[in-house]
């Protein structure tokens, strides 16, 4: 008599739980249609909430970029402070304010001198095809019919002969019918993006400023953190944050600075070659190639489209050889480069880096394109994690590869059914509970062990 009470309780409690998970899918539901319904109004609430923070934003950008360096310098200017401070804290607070400002130098230094040698490139290349593109096409055109043997000397001449620069004019006159701006739209738009880059000056030097504050004190915060998060939640439940905070340091810290220091690599090798081989451009180009590397699969391909292009116009020849250079370039990063410096830091197949990629950029742009694949890798791993806790919570086996040919699982004798014939004969059932709890006590052990070691 005493198990009926108690059995009422679990089904009491069973159908709570089952009426709760129902209540927060529907509210899931309700919130992802609001959310869609309102998607122009909530892109103009995000767009203002980056505007109102974009120095914050620059300068934590800057601090993440900078704090390699800093950790860099510290470790060989403590000790020469810490011999002659009077305190380890003013030493400490010392070593620290000067590897702070030397790394925002660093890291300023070298975007200032990309830039500096990047634009004006960029301009006279612009400048120099806008200016030249008859010429240019017309050079395209002799090699064509050269490589061609002259079989298409008729075609190719006519193609030639053509008014190249009244066809470029007649698309612009075509154009401006479709695009009537008048000069105080014209005039609007200047004075707009005059201001947009009065306030990106301002906010990087407010970035600047914060990047320097964030490194001084970037122990503090975490600690305030951690005491925050530990008085919120119980420890059992903080401790798992806390585990899922490590994780997601370790996946977007390693990628992130293993994506730069690949490009740059990357970036380097394409010039001394383009050097080696005298082709045009190759500070420009170089540049493009390590910048668009950082997006993980387009990457290459979005860079080497523009590049090749310039290249080809230029010197027809050379840009066929730069399209075969690109290609083993790639290859040589996709297969010893990249793995070696970046390892398996995400975790995910190349099928979840492609969804990471598209679905990113489609929201965020640029950004999302690069921050997409670490986001997705850390919802690969909570997702995962949440899997694994509910297989033990039913003594059921972890691994995905138990699971690839499974059919159904006979309970009696606790074996895999991998054939049809188990769904046939109604055999559903469950795994051996007895030998997979022993098992996953075994894996824990050894977790524990490895831990303490």
């Amino acid at each position: 008599m005493e198990k009926q009470p108690e059995q009422g309780k679990e089904r009491l409690k069973r159908q709570l739980a089952t009426a709760g998970i129902v209540i927060f899918s529907a509210c899931c539901i309700i919130l992802f249609y609001f959310c869609v319904k309102r998607y122009q109004g909530l892109g103009e609430g995000w767009d203002k909430f980056i505007s109102v923070w974009e120095g914050i934003i620059i300068g934590a950008v800057l601090a993440f970029l900078m704090n390699p360096v800093m950790k860099f310098l510290e470790k060989r200017i403590y000790p020469f402070f810490r011999k002659r401070c009077k305190t380890e804290k003013k030493a400490k607070k010392t070593s620290r304010m000067l590897c702070s400002i030397a790394a925002l130098l660093f890291v300023v230094g070298i975007i200032v001198l990309i830039l500096l040698f990047v634009i004006p490139e960029l301009y006279n290349t612009i400048m120099f095809l806008v200016t030249h593109i008859s010429e240019q096409i017309n050079g395209v055109l002799d090699w064509a019919n050269m490589i061609t043997g002259g079989h298409y000397e008729k075609q190719i001449m006519a193609a030639k002969g053509s008014d190249i620069n009244k066809s470029i004019n007649d698309g612009l006159k075509l154009l401006q019918e479709y695009i009537d701006i008048g000069t105080e739209e014209i005039v609007s738009m200047v004075a707009s993006g005059v201001i947009s880059i009065g306030k990106l000056l301002v906010d990087s030097i407010i970035g600047m400023i914060v990047s320097i504050y964030i490194l001084c004190s970037k122990e503090t915060f975490k600690g305030q953190a951690k005491k925050l998060l530990y008085g919120i939640f119980k420890a059992e439940h903080a401790n798992i944050l806390m585990e899922i905070y490590r994780k997601a340091g370790e996946i977007f810290y390693g990628f992130l600075i293993g994506k730069l220091i690949d490009s740059a690599i990357i970036g380097v090798i394409c010039y001394v070659v383009m050097q080696i081989l005298r082709m045009p451009y190759p500070l420009l180009v170089s540049v493009i190639i390590g910048v668009t590397n950082i997006i993980p699969v387009f990457g290459p391909y979005i860079g080497a489209v523009p590049t090749v292009i310039i290249i080809f116009l230029t010197e027809p020849m050379q840009g066929i050889y730069f399209l075969i250079f690109v290609i083993i370039l790639q290859q040589i990063d996709g297969n010893i480069i990249g793995p070696k410096i970046l390892g398996d830091s995400t975790g995910l197949s190349s099928f979840w880096v492609v969804v990471a990629i598209v679905v990113g950029g489609g929201l965020f742009g640029f950004a999302g394109m690069l921050l997409g694949v670490p986001t997705m890798a850390l919802i690969y791993y909570l997702v995962g994690r949440f899997a694994k806790y509910l297989l033990r919570k039913r003594n059921l086996p972890e691994d995905t590869e138990d699971y690839i040919n499974l059919q159904c699982i006979d309970v009696e004798k606790g074996e895999l059914i991998e054939h049809p014939e188990g769904y046939e004969n109604k055999q559903y059932v469950v795994f051996n509970r007895r030998k997979w709890k022993e098992q996953n006590e075994k894996k824990d052990a050894e977790k524990t062990d490895k831990k303490s070691e």
